[in-house]
């Protein structure tokens, strides 16, 4: 099964998501970088909107920058994500990112991140992090991009080379999360690798992901990412 998670900035614009039928609210800040974090007090408008209806996530941003004390006020959410931007030569960067993932409240999940464009970004590649993902039995390994502006997904890693990652995550009990300014052609084409989620910021805003939230993209994504999987599903039998 593969859903479409949608990273939404507010209340309102995670009310906008739920009704357009989005299966997983991500909460994030786009003006502070790809995994940019919001404040505690968005995280808990959120929840608050969301009710349970789907699982709600939240990205925290980079290990280097991260405010250890915001860690308990993550209670409630199902899954948190920490990016490893910069941290390539730190030699201790796997058991850093271990102790702080362990001091995450009970029930929220940890999710590994890795950049398409790992080296710009100057952090780990995938298959490194898939191991030390899998020790903290992470469910998920999410595929972002760091630099919004050097390219998208696509520009950076193949499809064969997702394919190849998202069987070597799997022997590891971890799915990918597809992430990196998706468009509808990409997720067509990304389909037959049967993602976990396709992650959408600016797709749902209807380009430029600092606008808001639009309920007809979000609605048209949804039947996008259905369509195609079930189009591959089809296509493979």
């Amino acid at each position: 099964m593969t859903g479409l998670l949608v990273s939404v900035r507010s209340a309102a614009e995670a009310e906008t998501a739920l009704a357009g039928g989005a299966d997983l609210i991500d909460i994030k800040e786009p003006r502070r970088g790809s995994l940019g974090a919001a404040t505690p007090e968005v995280w808990d408008q959120v929840r608050r909107v969301v009710a349970g209806q789907t699982p709600v996530s939240a990205a925290l941003g980079e290990l280097s920058e991260l405010r250890t004390d915001d860690l308990a006020k993550a209670a409630g959410l199902s899954f948190v994500k920490v990016g490893l931007a910069g941290c390539d030569q730190r030699d201790d960067w796997a058991v850093h990112w271990t102790r702080v993932m362990r001091l995450l409240p009970a029930g929220v999940r940890p999710v590994a991140v890795a950049y398409a464009d790992w080296r710009s970004a100057r952090s780990p590649a995938a298959t490194e992090f898939l191991p030390v993902a899998a020790h903290l039995h992470a469910p998920f390994l999410l595929i972002d991009t760091f630099d919004k502006s050097a390219g998208r997904l696509l520009d950076h890693l193949g499809i064969d080379e997702l394919a190849i990652l998202t069987e070597q995550a799997a022997r590891h009990e971890i799915r990918l999360v597809l992430a990196g300014s998706l468009d509808e052609s990409a997720i067509h084409r990304l389909a037959p690798l049967r993602p976990a989620y396709f992650a959408v910021r600016g797709a749902a805003c209807g380009g430029q992901r600092t606008q808001a939230i639009q309920l007809d993209r979000v609605k048209r994504l949804v039947e996008v990412v259905q369509t195609s999987v079930c189009t591959s599903s089809q296509e493979v039998a």
